[in-house]
Order: structure tokens, then C-alpha cells, then sequence
């Protein structure tokens, strides 16, 4: 389903809109569901405390991030020396590495790959300038790039791709519960086994993905009493006060103890202990490991920025998270992708990609470089989207939905460094905008070899991907 659009509408405050009309119905259904759920929120609620102490297994906290939307991975990873790249996107193509403001970031090794179209049989990469802030991460060796990956099937409704992706079976409306959700189900030895908290989903409501997980908790982009999010800062969610006040809830719920029985009060209380845990972590306070001050560890005060932040607190807590899921939005550009560089600022109108790729690329940087840097955790972040783009630019100035995608991993435990492919080349076919970009590695091939390697849950991959084999890719050093 790749209905085209006009500009007219917004999807964003003051800019044009450029998503297509499904892609906006499922981020209004998405905002729907979370407010049915936090309306529902003391059955969600787990009962959770603060660990006396915290001993794990050298295993990974999983971050799972999905890029909401449909990224347009040729903008990101680009195979600039594709002839048919080139002449497929007249005003939104890149250059290659040293062509001046729209050239792209040369990458220091593991860029080419056999290409059947591309010349010498072999294609290369770089990366588009807004992904500079990840530059490091890729030398040391912790940043990888998975391109021509994706969904095995091509249907390109926002709906149904994401939600294949997320169950991780494609095609099969009976199941009801996500990767990540089968995974901490079948896991059944917690990093922490005193904690009760195992799962976040910092969206709007519980992402499928983590439907199935015991002890997981939906923390959507509340307001708080300031009137910013909730997600800059855990103290803000109306439960601080005197000692007074809290005594006075403490009554309140034994009051609903003798009135109405057991069952909704430890609703209630469970509801109360969860937000006092997070008001415990207290991530307005979070320092991260460097000093402050222009560093890579300082996050960005985007919604992601804050999200990735959060995350960090929530993992230095070691309270047994186990799983976080973050939703980051804004990807379907049907319109007015931009110039590449941006007119030299992410505040231009013809800046959306740029935008997009410059938000994702500085919060990924900031946690890289406190969280799995600076303070050493062991945590592997997985980036994925539902579809890419197609080759050809449309009449807007964009993208339409495509087939192959890309994806990222990032962590101390990730043989990064390289572009990993098995590129299928890049078809002369007209239109280009009917061209997509083949799927050659399955993206379940990449949660799999983290899920057995990072996470310690290999004898359970044919629950947690039903009917599928995974091909490890050796991803993991």
C-alpha cells in the first residue's frame, strides 16, 4: 500500500507534511492505544523495588529501537559508485567521499562489496553526513551496518510490515506476541532474580514487540506537571512530596484494602511502587561517565535524546531491566526528503532527512559513549525499520515505500566496523520509482545470532522466531 500524498495537512508542527495518509492513521491509533493504557495503567503496573543487589550473568541489555515510518537506507548507507543510484536521484543523491558539502563520510574500512551492477563489480559505501557523530563508534569497531535487510515479503502497508516485524512471523494474523516478549518469557533465569522489572517500552503503549513479556511496563511521552515529558525526568510523575503527603497515599490504599479487597488495592499499590521506582532512579539527576561539557556523552534534547538518556539511567540502576523498546518516528518521506546537506542547517524546511538521520545518529552516540564506553555495560542496541525506500526520487521530492532496508547494531559485543551485505546491485529498470532494493539478508538473522550470543537464549530460537531458521551472519566478535 504506497498511496501517494499532497503537502497538504501536518504531520509536524509548522512543517510540511510529508508521511502518507496510513502511516499518520497508525501514529494517531498508536497515541489512542497508550491513552487506553495508561487509563488502564494499574493493571500494566508491576510490583517493583529497588535491588538490595544486583548480580548478573555477562549478558546483554537488549535496546531495540524502531525507526517508525519506513527509513530510506540508500540516504543513509549510500552506494554512491551505483551508477543507477546516481541518476535515480537527481536533486536527493549524495557523491562520493571529498565532493564538497553533499559528499559522503568515507569510511575508514569494511565499505565495498560485490556488486553485479556497480563498476569493477564492486560496490561502496559511505555514510551520509548527518551520521558523523557515530564516525567513532564505527572505528572502534562497535557500529554495524546491515544493508539490503529487512522483511522477507513485500507487503509495504506501515500496518501489516510492522507488525510481521515485530511478531516475527510474517503473514500470520493468530500471533499474539512479540520477539522480545517471547524471548524474556523463555529466558527464564532474570540478569537480576530479585528484580521485577525486566522490560520498558519507552513508546506510546507497549510495543508488540514486547507483548508476551512478564514484568514489562509502557512509559508513553506523558506530560508532567511542568509541562514537559515525562521521559527527561523521572521525578516528575506527581508522586513527590512530604512525608505528610506520602503517608496520606499510604492511608489512601489501605483504606482501598478494607473497602474493595485485595485485588484493586495491590493494583493501586503496584501502580505507586513502579512510579516510586523510577522517582528512585531519578533520571533527572543521571550524570553521565564524562564530565559535561561538548562531549559525545552529552545527549541530545530531542525525544530520542531523552529516551536513549532515560534508558542509561534505568540500565546504571541495575534493577533488572532486561529489554527496552523505543519508538522513533518520522520516517515515511514521501515529500521533500531535502537536499542532502542540509543548506548547511537541520532547522531548513529542505531538511527532513538530514533532521531525521542527524537526531538518530547524536542520541546513538551520546549512549555509545556513556553507557558502553564509559561506563562499560554490556548492552547491544538494535536499530530496524519496516521497509526501506524505492531507488527512484518521486515527484515531490521523495521516497516512495520500498522492499530492502537496513538495519544497525551497536555494543561491545557487535563486530561492527563494516558494511555487512549481500548486495543484489541496483536495477536500471524504468521508472526508477518503481525499482526497489532486494532483500538479501533477513532480519531475523540479526536478532537471532543477538538473541543466542548477546542474550543467552539460543535453545529457544525456534519459539522465539516460529517457523523460521535463522543464518547467523557473525555478527557478533
Amino acid at each position: 500500500m504506497d498511496r501517494k500524498r499532497t503537502a497538504s495537512g501536518g504531520a509536524e508542527r509548522g512543517r510540511e507534511r510529508v508521511a502518507c495518509d496510513e502511516y499518520v492513521a497508525l501514529s494517531r491509533r498508536r497515541f489512542m492505544a497508550a491513552s487506553a493504557a495508561m487509563l488502564a495503567a494499574p493493571a500494566c503496573f508491576p510490583r517493583v523495588s529497588l535491588a538490595s543487589s544486583y548480580s548478573s550473568a555477562p549478558l546483554d541489555v537488549v535496546v531495540q529501537i524502531y525507526l517508525r515510518g519506513g527509513q530510506d537506507g540508500l540516504s543513509v548507507v549510500v552506494p554512491w559508485n551505483e551508477a543507477n543510484y546516481a541518476s535515480a536521484r537527481p536533486t536527493i543523491r549524495l557523491d562520493g567521499p571529498g565532493g564538497g558539502a553533499n559528499a559522503v563520510l568515507d569510511l575508514p574500512g569494511g565499505n565495498t562489496a560485490a556488486s553485479p551492477t556497480a563498476p569493477g563489480g564492486q560496490v561502496a559505501f559511505g555514510f551520509h553526513p548527518a551520521m558523523a557523530p557515530l564516525m567513532q563508534a564505527y572505528a572502534d569497531g562497535k557500529f554495524l551496518a546491515v544493508q539490503a535487510s529487512g522483511l522477507t515479503n513485500t507487503n509495504k502497508s506501515h500496518f501489516d510490515a510492522q507488525r510481521f516485524m515485530e511478531v516475527a512471523k510474517v503473514a500470520d494474523p493468530t500471533v499474539g506476541t512479540g520477539w522480545l516478549g517471547r524471548h524474556l518469557a523463555t529466558q527464564t533465569t532474570p540478569l537480576n532474580p530479585s528484580g521485577v522489572l525486566r522490560a520498558v517500552g519507552v513508546a506510546n503503549g507497549l510495543p508488540i514487540s514486547l507483548l508476551g513479556a512478564d514484568r514489562a511496563v509502557p512509559i508513553p511521552d506523558l506530560q508532567n506537571a511542568t509541562g514537559g515529558s515525562a521521559l527527561t525526568n523521572f521525578d516528575s510523575y506527581g508522586l513527590t512530596g512530604t512525608t505528610a503527603t506520602k503517608n496520606a497515599r499510604r492511608a489512601t490504599i489501605d483504606a482501598m484494602h478494607d473497602a474493595f479487597g485485595g485485588t484493586l488495592a495491590a493494583s493501586a499499590d503496584n501502580t505507586l511502587a513502579t512510579i516510586q521506582l523510577l522517582n528512585d532512579i531519578g533520571a533527572a539527576n543521571y550524570a553521565h561517565s564524562i564530565p559535561a561539557g561538548n562531549n559525545p556523552a552529552d545527549y541530545p534534547t530531542t525525544q530520542l535524546g531523552n529516551a536513549l538518556r532515560s534508558s542509561a539511567a534505568l540500565i546504571e540502576a541495575q534493577v533488572g531491566v532486561e529489554a527496552i523498546a523505543i519508538d522513533y518516528g518520522g520516517w515515511d518521506t514521501h515529500n521533500n526528503q531535502g537536499d542532502p546537506s542540509a543548506s548547511g542547517s537541520i532547522s531548513s524546511p529542505n531538511a527532513t532527512m538530514f533532521r531525521q538521520i542527524d537526531t538518530l545518529a547524536k542520541a546513538l552516540s551520546a549512549f555509545y559513549a556513556d553507557i558502553i564506553v564509559g561506563k562499560g555495560r554490556s548492552v547491544c542496541v538494535v536499530v530496524l525499520s519496516e521497509f526501506g525506500r524505492r531507488l527512484g526520487q518521486n515527484g515531490t521530492i521523495g521516497t516512495d515505500h520500498g522492499y530492502g532496508g537496513l538495519m544497525f547494531a551497536l555494543g561491545n559485543g557487535i563486530a561492527g566496523g563494516r558494511v555487512l551485505t549481500s548486495w543484489p546491485g541496483l536495477s536500471n529498470a524504468q521508472p526508477a520509482t518503481n525499482v526497489d532494493l532486494g532483500v538479501t539478508i533477513d532480519y531475523r538473522d540479526i536478532l537471532a545470532e543477538i538473541v543466542s550470543a548477546r542474550l543467552g537464549n539460543g535453545g529457544n530460537l525456534g519459539a522465539i522466531f516460529p517457523a523460521y531458521t535463522p543464518t547467523f551472519r557473525g555478527i557478533v566478535s
